[in-house]
């Protein structure tokens, strides 16, 4: 099965150093999510499913780093992988992001991307370049650090 294939990360996809591949979607609230209109933020995307429980203990820390480091130019935004848009829509109901969250029901953005794992969580420097990438359960401190530091990188 070619999903297998690109969450086993063996295509090629975002990697520390790389421009990061393209995003451009619809978000859960209608409103169009691209990465080309976060140019100049630091933006940390991270790719969940609904049956991950890393990815739901992970939604907590996402939206405290998104209310804190929002207003000095982080923009975080949720990549959601279930085939099934009731499964999706469940899960945003239930963690109640206030950052963007896009359904990848057909796995082209993953595609792109290539996630390792349910999680993984990319942090883009204000170039567009992946600057870390976070495999698993989100480790809370090493990811704000991640963030803290991409901020302070002169625009």
């Amino acid at each position: 099965m070619l999903l297998a294939v690109v969450f086993a990360g063996t295509l090629a996809g975002a990697a520390r150093g790389q421009v990061a591949p393209r995003l451009d979607a619809l978000g859960s609230d209608g409103r169009p999510v691209r990465l080309a209109n976060l140019a100049g933020r630091v933006v940390v995307v991270d790719f969940w499913a609904s049956w991950c429980e890393p990815c739901r203990a992970s939604f907590p820390c996402l939206e405290r780093l998104a209310r804190t480091y929002g207003p000095r130019g982080l923009t975080v935004v949720g990549v959601g992988v279930d085939d099934e848009r009731a499964l999706f829509d469940r899960f945003v109901r239930e963690t109640r992001p206030t950052f963007p969250v896009v359904h990848d029901a057909d796995h082209s953005i993953a595609e792109g991307w290539s996630p390792e794992t349910m999680p993984t969580t990319y942090v883009l420097g204000r170039d567009g370049r992946v600057r870390a990438v976070f495999t698993g359960a989100v480790d809370d401190a090493r990811l704000e650090t991640a963030i803290r530091e991409a901020l302070e990188v002169a625009r």
